[in-house]
């Protein structure tokens, strides 16, 4: 994926807005020119340019826009380059956005191409305040991205979000609507069993919601659509039989 950006970056010519700022940012070198293209729910693709006219486009798992204040927001023509790079990623763009931000930007990175020394010195200043979101990429090996590419594709409804993967359960066929919160109840001491946190902001029709840790998704063992399976035949062992005791 590195290589794909580095190529992208090379034919991707983007005007830098910021010197236009200047006279209204305080420190304008702590400040960078965002361009940024995603579809909802999937990953971001988003072009950095600093004062220098330093660049680096990077994949992330979630919205700058969504993460970070932005400070102007900017009018900025997109690259057909990087709109065709995004769609065969991910089929489609539904949202375009520029600004301008101070940094550091606090969004989980997959991968980054461009200025390595801008980018070693973004990884720094992480390294000392012992945060990682240009840093997570490290973590993130060629089989783990795939293995993150592969699950954006499959049936199940996750989001990726900064503190892991957020999946959104729809109801099944087999319970009962006046027992749809019946389930969720159970859904909940279960989820607490296996030590799994809720995901935020869930969808409507989801009637239980899951968030995995990247640690443990990254396990060379673990298979979240087959972790998702076992959960609800679990959950559903469950409710046949308290349901069999009503």
């Amino acid at each position: 994926m590195k290589r794909e950006l580095e190529l992208l970056l090379k034919e991707t010519s983007v005007h830098n807005p910021l010197k236009d700022y200047e006279s209204k940012l305080d420190n304008v070198h702590l400040h960078t020119f965002v361009l940024r293209i995603k579809r909802h729910r999937f990953p971001s693709l988003f072009l950095m340019i600093d004062t220098s006219d330093r660049r680096l486009l990077n994949l992330s798992v979630e919205d700058p826009f969504d993460r970070e204040p932005c400070i102007y927001r900017v009018e900025a023509d997109v690259p057909e380059s990087m709109v065709s790079f995004y769609t065969k990623l991910f089929e489609k763009v539904d949202s375009i956005s520029a600004g301008i931000f101070r940094m550091p930007l606090k969004v989980k990175v997959l991968r980054s191409a461009g200025n390595e020394s801008w980018l070693q010195k973004i990884f720094l200043q992480e390294k000392v305040k012992n945060m990682e979101f240009f840093l997570f990429q490290n973590r993130v090996s060629d089989e783990n991205l795939e293995k993150m590419m592969k699950l954006l594709k499959s049936r199940l409804k996750i989001v990726l979000r900064n503190e892991g993967i957020d999946v959104f359960l729809e109801t099944p066929e087999w319970v009962d609507k006046e027992h749809i919160s019946l389930l969720h109840e159970m859904g909940v001491v279960l989820r607490k069993k296996k030590g799994i946190q809720p995901a935020q902001n869930p969808m409507e029709q989801a009637f239980l919601t899951l968030r995995i840790g990247y640690d443990q998704f990254f396990e060379e063992d673990f298979d979240m659509e087959s972790f998702v399976k076992d959960f609800m035949e679990k959950l559903k062992r469950m409710y046949e039989v308290l349901v069999s005791m009503l």
